[in-house]
């Protein structure tokens, strides 16, 4: 890598200073945070988002999109949802998105009645982003990190980054409607924010995904975008 850097602290492109290749970004997606961020939102077929597309219109224009990881888990006891899961998964898999699945766990739970009950209680998600982003960081993947996420829990993983490799960047990227997490802030070298309009722009087009002749993906009926209001002409 070149020891040249540029004016926000980053290294010249590769190749030195003369070189025209952009810097290389990553973006790393806290998938329930986001997830949960969309559904806030109160428009179902905007789940139906290509995370391909959206990282690209997450980066920089002069960066390069070059990974994209997306951390994730489904309750296989809860059947509707992990079969939507399932193709929503092939989905983003079908654009190279990188998946790396957590699991769920029961936990036993109280309620004020005192009544005992078991509560699904997704794992491994932050351990997961985390130990990507630092991974791919150690094996020089990237030159900027795009932490999508607006969860505290991500703070150590950011205060590590900036300590460790002084010639790469991270940068905080705010779900639809959600604020950045302020402990995370004094961490990073910059800021996003997704807006609903970005979502919407990036949806993956039609209800299916044909990848070299065949079917790998079928949008789930629930996310279907809704029918365009017929126009009356009057006489």
């Amino acid at each position: 890598m070149s020891d040249v850097i540029n004016a926000v602290g980053l290294p010249a492109a590769h190749g030195g200073l003369g070189a025209a290749v952009s810097l290389r970004a990553a973006v790393y997606i806290d998938g329930f945070n986001l997830y949960h961020a969309v559904d806030n939102l109160g428009v179902p077929h905007l789940k139906w988002v290509n995370y391909d597309a959206l990282s690209k219109r997450i980066i920089r224009r002069d960066e390069t999109l070059v990974r994209v990881v997306w951390c994730t888990a489904v309750n296989t006891k809860n059947v509707a949802k992990m079969l939507r899961w399932r193709e929503f998964r092939k989905a983003q898999l079908s654009v190279g998105v990188v998946c790396a699945e957590g699991h769920f766990v029961e936990e036993p739970r109280r309620c004020h009645d005192g009544h005992d009950y078991l509560h699904p209680t997704e794992k491994a998600g932050d351990v997961n982003l985390a130990i990507h982003l630092i991974s791919d960081a150690h094996m020089d993947r990237f030159d900027v990190a795009y932490l999508v996420t607006a969860d505290s829990d991500q703070v150590a993983t950011a205060k590590m980054f900036r300590e460790r490799f002084h010639d790469k960047q991270i940068i905080s990227v705010a779900p639809p409607g959600r604020s950045h997490s302020k402990e995370i802030l004094p961490h990073v070298h910059d800021t996003r924010s997704i807006e609903q309009a970005t979502i919407e722009a990036c949806q993956f087009e039609g209800a299916v995904i044909i990848v070299n002749g065949e079917r790998v993906a079928k949008r789930p009926p629930q996310y279907a975008p809704p029918e365009p209001a017929a126009v009356q002409i009057s006489n």
